[in-house]
């Protein structure tokens, strides 16, 4: 009997002491901090729906971007390099609108053969006959997988394209066909691309792109319409918000 007696305070006081020393370990929270973890919990826990799905976004998302661009294209039966650049503004992370211009800025490609005109000038001056072809366009393009960090857009552009070139008399082959010295169409061009987009970050983006440039319009001698235009292929670097 005296041993319980004992041994009842005894396990009282160990009881009290544990339980001190639990209250020690548990931080007390203030309203506040209590709010502000459950609201972080909450911003944590909520998807952004805008990279979900376009259609059934739950928020708005706009952002804007300018793309520099080179490609390396085949026209008139050779290889020649077209710079570009592009204004986009893109919707929920998914939906892009652009406005772009392409220059061929080679100084290989030639159209001699074409209009009648191979031969030099004279027995030591070559008469290179060098089009300025120039477009511009708008564009509808469908981001997919813009949360990853390889993401693809298959893209379609609008507008138009413009050759320009200076056929000289001189060295023209044939007599009887009839030549403009001074050559500028207008054409309509349509424009399939499909480009894959490394993320690097919030601001810089850079990728690849491929595509062909469909050109319709008049025809001027050889220079056909479907000759302005062809295949290309380069890169791109993006700026801005994404």
């Amino acid at each position: 009997m005296r041993s319980r007696r004992f041994l009842l305070p005894f396990m009282l006081i160990l009881a009290l002491i544990s339980s001190g020393v639990s209250a020690q370990r548990v931080r007390y929270l203030s309203p506040e901090d209590s709010i502000q973890r459950v609201t972080q919990k909450a911003v944590d826990a909520t998807p952004d729906s805008t990279r979900h799905g376009f259609f059934h976004a739950g928020k708005f998302h706009s952002s804007f971007h300018v793309q520099f661009e080179g490609d390396v294209t085949y026209i008139f039966r050779k290889v020649g390099a077209v710079t570009g650049f592009q204004v986009a503004w893109v919707i929920n992370h998914k939906l892009s609108f652009g406005a772009k211009f392409n220059i061929l800025t080679s100084t290989n490609v030639t159209v001699n053969k074409y209009v009648n005109s191979n031969d030099p000038i004279n027995s030591t001056t070559p008469n290179p006959i060098r089009p300025l072809l120039m477009s511009g366009m708008v564009s509808v393009g469908y981001i997919i997988n813009s949360g990853k960090k390889l993401s693809f857009e298959p893209s379609m552009g609008l507008g138009w394209a413009q050759i320009h070139f200076t056929d000289p008399r001189a060295g023209w082959i044939d007599q009887t066909e009839a030549k403009m010295e001074n050559v500028t169409f207008n054409y309509f061009a349509i424009n399939p691309s499909i480009s894959m987009i490394w993320n690097a970050t919030k601001v810089f983006r850079s990728g690849i792109v491929v595509g062909a440039n469909g050109i319709f319009g008049k025809d001027y001698l050889r220079v056909k319409s479907y000759r302005v235009g062809g295949l290309y292929a380069g890169l791109f670097l993006r700026f801005g918000t994404f």
